[in-house]
């Protein structure tokens, strides 16, 4: 017998559930505007302050659009971040409370969305806009454009020499490349305002000429917007096939992140964003202001504001409002659903003369809450202003006198920093074999995150057969492991070893070719030589945390 609200399901089969019946996966319930934005049939802009939930409502949006089959198979849905750990998130929360459908919810980067169209679809660009001999990705520094911005001034016609001196190199990216639309066949150089004069020089310098282009993630955006403006067929088949769009932190998009959306989903398509204005971090890189607004009335969308705050205590969210009214004299009071704790205070300010003595109080006030309370090492998180690797060796070497180590999240591993390496699925595939194997019991969600993605990574999401196949495979390999591990203890096992005898029990091969095919993952190279896989630091680093 199911569960009340959830859908009846054999292996890789399940029956949609009534929408009057559905109920939330994971948590007990959504405050009444979140109901009203999730049952909503059109476009929706969901506002919402820190700690309200806003990922976890795409979540059970997207829970409920697959459960109850208002998004059939085969639709799928898009999600779009403006950050990798964001769509990685949003991909681990749908995967845990959906893995039946999973595999149609597709969760990246607008950055990643549309250099993937480019790459597969660059041939169908317009003629004056095809590449010859493909591209690089290539950041200008702010030196060289002011230089360019200087030459092509001094050469421009005379009615545009004012205007383009005028053009800022650090809203170049912004406010020139990302506003100009490329037109599909390339006009005379002489009709042209300032705006267009530069952006079209920029690109005749650096992409319409012999050799391979140089690309940005802003140049490859508007690509991709010529791309679906130009082949109806391309767009109607995006349509098609993503018949929802959710788009989360809303108030970071960009310019042309906004025209690349409202070009391609811009009619039809029911797209839920998320945002919160006073979140709004990223205004230096062209993000939109008002954003909500500018995406309800383009969008045609209803708006939606969430009060509730799972993350802070009434303390917390009481000062949370005095710093919001003071970017928004009409933002609304969140009603705290987290209890505070006893005893500790829930903010407090600390100013310091310097770094090292910075790096001393923490370590001892550290180690001194630990002594005092239940908590662990790992119940403590430190986000630092400055670059953390100028921070870190005080900062390990005092808590080390306390016997407390630090696992720097931002060091290298290869070309990959640590904390995104551990958000990708493929890192969380091995980490979650050896977890099995270290703990047979107890660890529901971690065999269910490990189960879909063999399933996934062996195509068998849609066959009852091969997913029990799956599932046998990996209880084998989990004792086969476990076996292995206690005659191979830690203390005296090169990782390399772990990894290689881990990739024994599976298809590697296959996990390879996964990790390829993931817009997440493409940065990954499993080496098991024991060498390039090593951080450039050689530190032990097991506190940036997040």
């Amino acid at each position: 017998m199911s569960a009340p609200g959830h859908a009846t399901q054999a292996r890789g089969v399940s029956t949609p559930i009534a929408v009057e019946a559905w109920r939330p996966a994971g948590i007990e319930d959504l405050e009444p505007a979140a109901w009203a934005a999730l049952r909503d049939t059109g476009s929706v802009a969901v506002v919402a302050g820190p700690g309200a939930g806003k990922t976890e409502f795409l979540a059970q949006r997207a829970t409920y659009l697959l459960q109850t089959a208002t998004c059939p198979s085969p639709r799928r849905i898009l999600a779009i971040s403006f950050k990798r750990d964001a769509a990685a998130n949003l991909a681990r929360r749908v995967a845990a409370r959906v893995p039946e459908h999973a595999d149609r919810f597709d969760s990246m980067t607008f950055d990643a969305f549309t250099k993937g169209l480019v790459d597969r679809f660059a041939p169908a660009l317009p003629q004056d806009w095809r590449m010859t001999d493909g591209y690089d990705i290539s950041y200008a520094k702010p030196r060289e454009i002011q230089d360019f911005l200087n030459s092509i001034a001094a050469a421009a016609p005379a009615a545009l020499r004012s205007s383009v001196a005028a053009i800022q190199p650090g809203r170049f990216a912004a406010d020139v490349l990302g506003r100009y639309d490329l037109p599909e066949t390339l006009p005379p150089d002489n009709q042209a305002d300032a705006i267009s004069y530069a952006a079209r020089q920029w690109w005749q310098a650096r992409y319409l000429r012999p050799g391979t282009a140089q690309l940005d993630f802003v140049m490859l955006n508007r690509l991709a917007e010529l791309l679906v403006r130009a082949v109806p067929k391309l767009k109607r088949a995006l349509r098609m096939t993503y018949p929802f769009v959710f788009v989360d932190e809303l108030q970071d998009t960009t310019s042309a992140q906004f025209s690349f959306l409202q070009a391609v989903f811009g009619e039809r398509a029911k797209v839920t964003a998320v945002g919160d204005s006073n979140q709004r971090i990223m205004g230096w890189a062209g993000a939109l202001p008002e954003a909500a607004t500018r995406f309800t009335e383009a969008f045609g969308a209803t708006r939606h504001a969430l009060t509730w705050n799972f993350r802070s205590s009434d303390a917390l969210v009481e000062l949370q409002h005095i710093i919001a009214t003071k970017l928004d004299p009409n933002a609304p009071r969140a009603t705290s659903k987290a209890a505070a704790e006893d005893a500790h205070d829930p903010a407090v300010l600390w100013t310091f003369s310097d770094q090292a003595r910075e790096a001393a109080f923490l370590a001892h006030w550290i180690a001194r809450d630990i002594a005092d309370s239940n908590r662990r090492p790992s119940d403590f998180a430190l986000i630092a202003r400055q670059r953390i690797s100028e921070f870190e060796p005080l900062f390990r070497m005092h808590l080390g006198t306390h016997g407390i180590r630090v696992r720097n999240d931002d060091a290298r591993f290869g070309t990959m920093a640590l904390q995104d390496l551990l958000k990708s699925e493929t890192a969380r595939l091995l980490l979650g074999l050896l977890q099995l194997s270290n703990q047979p019991h107890g660890l529901v969600t971690v065999w269910r995150d490990v189960t879909g993605t063999l399933e996934r990574v062996h195509g068998a999401a849609d066959d009852e057969a091969a997913q029990y196949r799956v599932g046998e495979a990996l209880t084998q390999a989990t004792t086969q492991l476990r076996s292995w591990l206690r005659s191979n203890p830690p203390s005296s096992t090169h990782a390399a070893d772990v990894l290689r005898q881990t990739l024994s029990l599976v298809d590697a091969d296959a996990v390879r070719r996964y990790a390829r095919s993931m817009p997440n993952d493409r940065r990954i190279r499993i080496r098991i030589d024991g060498r390039a896989g090593e951080p450039q630091s050689r530190t032990p680093l097991p506190a940036q945390r997040h």
